[in-house]
């Protein structure tokens, strides 16, 4: 009868472990959700950047190229 109390005292620590496992893998999970979209964001804002840095890039050695054939 003794075991049987040790077995669900173990049983019930170990469902609260769950559930402390459970909210604490939640709260991760979260926070890694937060950062993966902040790093999509930065990362569609880098990448606008660099189309108008290469669109810029572009433009100047178009003009150059059309610049130094007339001559």
């Amino acid at each position: 009868h003794g075991m049987s109390h040790i077995d669900t005292t173990i049983e019930g620590t170990s469902d609260d472990m769950t559930v402390v496992d459970a909210a604490s893998l939640r709260r991760q999970i979260i926070k890694l959700n937060r950062r993966l979209q902040l790093l999509e964001e930065e990362n569609k804002e880098r990448a606008k950047r660099e189309m108008v840095m290469y669109s810029i890039t572009v433009a100047f050695w178009l003009l150059n190229s059309w610049l130094w054939f007339r001559r």
